[in-house]
């Protein structure tokens, strides 16, 4: 196996590929280069540093490298099917660990699914530790129609707090651009995926500090639902188990069938 930068490639390709290697995975990957791009962008996607894995010269698996500051994180890493079970992640992954540990950085993270047991013991052996339980939401709450100001996604992030995992920190949510989009209704901002989607993707939400624990953000979620009829709202499996769990549940929403684990390995131990 040969591992070459993921900026060989054309961005289209690399979507194909990346899409090739999570079939059949535990959620469905389409091959959409617009939306790679935004992911690209928003999550700090290095494709410097990302790997396309080959054999006999055919890429058959992806590693995306996330960077800021002295933080790296894997943001995807798979292996295309006609080549899973042939012990090709760790060779993958370590290599890249090395790079990073060469240029300073102080630690990498990454999130997997829960449920993918080979994945996480894989990862353990490399040396991760697990962080915290990732949970996401899933819901409809009852519609009350009200007036939403479109904002930019920035508007949320600014009022995020810090320490949150990668895809809902503060610099990823003001990066985000079409087709994801922000609304308010008064003290709350919440940042939705595509809205022409069969579900309404929340990918973030938040409210004034002054303003919490006072029912604006059940408000706000209860517009989405009226504005866009028929559609469940859903966040990812991105937030820290605990810390708005009750918020959701009290707002009629469940947990989906899947959850994911953060993982750190500390570089420079």
């Amino acid at each position: 196996m040969e591992l070459t930068p993921a900026s060989e490639l054309p961005l289209r390709a690399l979507s194909t590929l990346f899409a090739r290697s999570f079939e059949g995975y535990f959620v469905t990957v389409p091959d959409a280069p617009a939306l790679f791009d935004a992911r690209v962008r928003s999550e700090h996607i290095s494709l410097a540093d990302s790997r396309v894995a080959r054999v006999d010269g055919a890429p058959v698996g992806l590693v995306l490298m996330a960077r800021r500051g002295r933080v790296s994180r894997v943001a995807g890493m798979g292996i295309v099917p006609s080549h899973r079970n042939r012990k090709l992640g760790g060779g993958m992954l370590r290599p890249l660990m090395e790079e990073a540990r060469a240029r300073g950085d102080a630690r990498m993270l990454l999130e997997v699914i829960e449920q993918n047991a080979p994945a996480v013991k894989l990862y353990e052996r490399l040396g991760f530790q697990r962080v915290r339980r990732l949970v996401g939401f899933i819901g409809t709450p009852a519609p009350e129609p009200a007036s939403l100001e479109e904002v930019e996604p920035r508007d949320c992030a600014r009022l995020l707090p810090e320490g949150l995992p990668w895809q809902l920190t503060p610099a990823t949510v003001a990066g985000l651009s079409l087709p994801a989009r922000a609304f308010r209704l008064g003290p709350a901002v919440a940042v939705l995926g595509e809205v022409s989607a069969p579900t309404l993707a929340l990918r973030a939400l938040a409210v004034e500090p002054e303003a919490r624990g006072k029912g604006f953000g059940r408000r706000l979620l209860r517009a989405l639902v009226a504005a866009w009829p028929g559609k469940p709202l859903a966040a990812s499996a991105i937030v820290p188990e605990g810390l708005c769990d009750r918020f959701f549940l009290g707002a009629g929403f469940s947990y989906p069938a899947l959850s994911q684990l953060e993982m750190s390995h500390e570089l420079s131990l």
